[in-house]
């Protein structure tokens, strides 16, 4: 598939016994680097504000670099971020500017905030805040979401109703984790829950640790408690440890985080791990298409999140594993601003694949999802020149037919290869034998529940703006219009 970015990850920790968190973090960081390559930020509190930022992988630093910042880092509160850009420009100049954590002030008032997600409405916020004299320093929707947050505080006179207010007034996926000027630490979710967070103690309870995912409580020792209920708040101030129910609607957790982006030994609902639901998302398209998936003689997941379904895949049919695609992983590209010209030759040197293994085979080509369709294009189109009699394209995610306003790197309805085309158009695109989605029932009950946002195959937004914007974009698209670029920042 093509390599989607999103917007991000975070974590969060506060140590009652006054210990500095700074390891904490950045152990987390390296956990979810898988969710953003762009950029990292640290944020410690001790008095005030410490903070460090900078561009590409945290995961590079060394251990003398480590306790130096252990030393200038202080703190037994903080938090901290890994991103990729699915909002503001993408100069290395704007990316270190718009890196998180970011803070916001207003004379005496000052907070920190970190968030994973994308703002539907983000246009009609920040010109609403300009309108009001807000100054901003970036070009991210983080900025914008923290000065919502200050402006509804002081607002409200009080953070919980702050937080309650920004909620009526924000359109969008919002996962936070952020640090009061006065040093309370807080977390809270969008009322629908589309991006995930979760919490945990220490086996004392002397420290607490929030997280995007469930692996970074682990690297740290932090047994999993629980996920932070859509639109609900926890704020913490020295040991009072509060949660409250903000305002919540039906939970639609973003259903791409089982086939993509969460780690496979990450939990995001009803205790099981990710790879299993992805194993079972095998087994139900090998069951499903059994008049093909019998007539294969090989399967091909395409690395890496493809891995575990190929392996239901496997147990379904017994048919042999040849993991014969391997990818460059320091070859990466942003293909959302890439020309056609420029993503091919990228893709060119993106994988090899053992040719030899193919051969008069009929080869079941398993893949996480189809977005764009180039990737599985140029894949399909080499395992073709290298002998292979049959390619059938198993997709273990439904059709995406819709973009993507919640932080997902689907920007406009025309790249997306599934908009307004039958599987077998798209087979044809892809030079496929034939090509074979996920039904959406399957992929809920492989999920065990379908309290899950689903928008980017049906159409259907849980929030109200970001319907508003997909249904004038693809009124635009359906007429001949071509958006290029993201429709939040297009469309207002």
């Amino acid at each position: 598939m093509c390599i989607l970015n999103e917007n991000c990850g975070v974590a969060g920790a506060v140590s009652f016994r006054n210990e500095n968190v700074l390891l904490y973090l950045y152990w987390a960081l390296v956990t979810l680097n898988h969710r953003g390559h762009q950029s990292y930020g640290i944020l410690t509190y001790s008095g005030d504000f410490r903070i460090f930022k900078d561009l590409g992988l945290i995961a590079d630093l060394d251990f003398q670099k480590l306790s130096f910042w252990n030393e200038v880092l202080p703190g037994s509160l903080g938090i901290a971020h890994v991103r990729y850009a699915t909002s503001g420009k993408f100069s290395k100049v704007q990316l270190l500017a718009d890196a998180q954590p970011c803070i916001v002030e207003d004379g005496s008032f000052r907070l920190a905030l970190a968030y994973n997600g994308n703002i539907a409405n983000v246009l009609v916020l920040r010109r609403s805040l300009q309108s009001r004299g807000v100054n901003f320093h970036g070009t991210s929707d983080a900025e914008v979401l923290a000065h919502v947050l200050m402006d509804r505080v002081k607002v409200e006179g009080d953070f919980v109703e702050g937080v309650r207010s920004l909620m009526k007034e924000v359109d969008g996926a919002y996962s936070v984790v952020g640090v009061t000027g006065d040093g309370r630490l807080f977390a809270f979710r969008d009322p629908y829950g589309i991006r995930p967070l979760t919490y945990g103690f220490d086996d004392k309870r002397k420290l607490l640790f929030i997280a995007s995912e469930s692996v970074a409580l682990q690297v740290n020792n932090i047994p999993y408690e629980r996920f932070l209920k859509p639109g609900e708040l926890m704020l913490i101030n020295d040991n009072d440890f509060q949660c409250y129910s903000i305002n919540h609607g039906d939970e639609c957790l973003c259903a791409f985080e089982y086939a993509y982006f969460a780690r496979p030994d990450s939990i995001l609902t009803n205790n099981r791990y990710v790879f299993e639901v992805r194993r079972e998302l095998g087994r139900r398209l090998a069951r499903k298409y059994s008049e093909i998936s019998s007539r294969v003689d090989v399967i091909v997941p395409v690395p890496q999140t493809a891995v575990d379904a190929a392996y239901g895949f496997h147990e379904e049919i017994g048919k042999p594993i040849e993991p014969i695609i391997f990818r460059h992983r320091y070859v990466r590209h942003r293909a959302f601003i890439m020309s056609v010209e420029e993503r091919a030759f990228i893709l060119s040197k993106k994988y090899n694949i053992l040719l030899d293994r193919v051969a008069g085979k009929r080869v079941a080509l398993i893949d996480d999802s189809i977005v764009r369709g180039d990737t599985l294009k140029h894949i399909v189109l080499i395992l073709k020149r290298a002998g292979a009699r049959e390619v059938h394209v198993f997709s273990t995610f439904p059709k995406i037919i819709s973009p993507c306003f919640y932080g997902i790197d689907m920007a406009t309805f025309h790249e997306l290869v599934g908009f307004r085309r039958s599987e077998e158009e798209i087979a044809r695109i892809l030079n496929a034998d034939s090509v074979n989605y996920q039904a959406i029932s399957d992929f809920c009950d492989a999920v065990g529940h379908d309290r899950l946002c689903l928008a980017c195959v049906t159409g259907k937004y849980p929030t109200p703006y970001a319907q508003a914007l997909a249904d004038k974009a693809r009124s635009e698209a359906l007429s001949g219009c071509k958006l290029s670029g993201r429709i939040v920042e297009m469309v207002g």
